[in-house]
């Protein structure tokens, strides 16, 4: 009796190999292979924060108002002596940090607009928006910037563009810093929250970070009602930019969303330090490994269970795929909603395409097992695999 529990034991150890080599096969062929890309693609665009953020928004109510960060919405505005005018506007509702989310790059005919505006920008104290291009991806770094006409040494800025991991369309990261030819370059976001909580951001970590779109909105301030809303400005982050310009929206888990709205989302994550942290990946293929060794225990006793019933209706189901389809589906569920629990009480982000695949090629390992062992124990009768518990389901 118990060299036919430790033989279970093996069986299904062997089962989870053979699942988790199905995953590591999958995986390559998806990216190295041609016509497979766009599963690749598929996988990497996927993301279970997404259906997280869904689920929040759809609460009843109104979402909270931001009292740390306002909006002021120039869409319509051109003329960058009126530009110019907001700015020096705000500036007179003494918020706690001004950030300017438009670049300026070349001088116009408007000289004295020109020229109001470089003024305005080295005496407010403001952080201006500029731009890295040329990204290289085997160096991880920029090659170039786009800055503002009147960019000096005495004008701070922010890159604004390199939000995400450089892949993916749809914006759930930010970053802290990015590397311009081998030189730290800090972004808007991070110099924003920095001096609004005086709070010194640490750069050493090099991931990305989750952007925290929780249930809260911004209230957005028209560029000709400024002073008019002293109390939704002072003390507060104003970022300035466009709201309405469809050149600068991007796709969020939210849906299309202007970019001056995403670097919002961006410093308030930072300024109530909820990070949202991903799970170590090491930690992440340990905990792969377990939930598909447990997924194989659950479907092995299951069929053992409905094959050893002589029950008519248990009698179908052992010839019936279709019930422990639905066995693993509830499954798959309890998993996503662990992981939700995790997510929105701890704050912690558990990528779900290195847990969910493996439980989903668990049949297909449990009958490539099979199959082995059947022609094992028919080459050789007094094979020890003749005692495998596989052999009768």
């Amino acid at each position: 009796m118990i060299r036919i529990k430790t033989t279970s034991f093996i069986d299904h150890i062997i089962v989870t190999i053979i699942t988790m080599i199905l995953l590591v096969v999958l995986g390559w062929l998806s990216f190295n292979i041609k016509f497979l890309s766009p599963v690749a693609r598929a996988i990497q665009g996927f993301s279970l924060s997404d259906m997280y953020y869904e689920i929040d928004w759809q609460e009843e109510g109104s979402p909270e108002i931001s009292k740390e960060i306002t909006l002021i919405d120039i869409t319509e505005l051109t003329n960058r002596a009126e530009i110019a005018g907001v700015i020096e506007d705000v500036r007179k509702c003494e918020p706690s940090v001004i950030g300017v989310d438009i670049i300026f790059e070349d001088q116009n005919y408007d000289m004295h607009g020109d020229m109001v505006l470089m003024d305005v920008a080295e005496s407010s104290n403001a952080i201006f928006a500029k731009k890295l291009t040329d990204y290289n991806v085997k160096t991880n770094s920029f090659q170039n910037q786009t800055r503002s006409y009147f960019a000096t040494d005495r004008i701070k800025e922010g890159y604004v563009n390199a939000i995400g991991d450089m892949s993916s369309t749809c914006l759930r990261k930010f970053s802290i810093e990015r590397s311009l030819r081998g030189e730290p370059q800090r972004s808007f976001t991070s110099l924003i929250a920095e001096a609004y909580s005086g709070r010194s951001i640490p750069t050493n970590k090099t991931d990305d970070r989750f952007i925290n779109y929780r249930f809260i909105d911004f209230p957005v301030v028209s560029y000709d009602s400024v002073l008019a809303n002293r109390d939704l400005i002072k003390g507060r982050a104003v970022l300035i930019g466009t709201i309405n310009e469809e050149a600068d929206m991007h796709f969020t888990p939210l849906g299309k969303m202007a970019g001056l709205k995403v670097q919002a989302y961006s410093v308030q994550t930072i300024i109530d330090l909820k990070d949202i942290e991903t799970i170590p990946k090491d930690l992440l293929m340990v905990l792969s490994i377990l939930i598909c060794y447990i997924t194989v225990l659950l479907q092995f006793h299951w069929i053992r269970f409905i094959k050893a019933s002589e029950k008519p209706f248990c009698v179908f189901l052992a010839n019936s795929n279709l019930f422990l389809r639905f066995i693993t589906f509830t499954w798959l569920a309890i998993l996503a909603l662990m992981t939700y629990i995790a997510y929105e009480r701890l704050s912690l982000y558990i990528p779900m395409a290195l847990i969910l695949t493996p439980v989903i090629l668990v049949a297909e390992a449990r009958g490539i097992y099979k199959a082995i062992i059947s022609g094992l124990v028919k080459a050789r009768p007094d094979s020890i695999f003749n005692k495998s518990p596989y052999l009768k389901l």
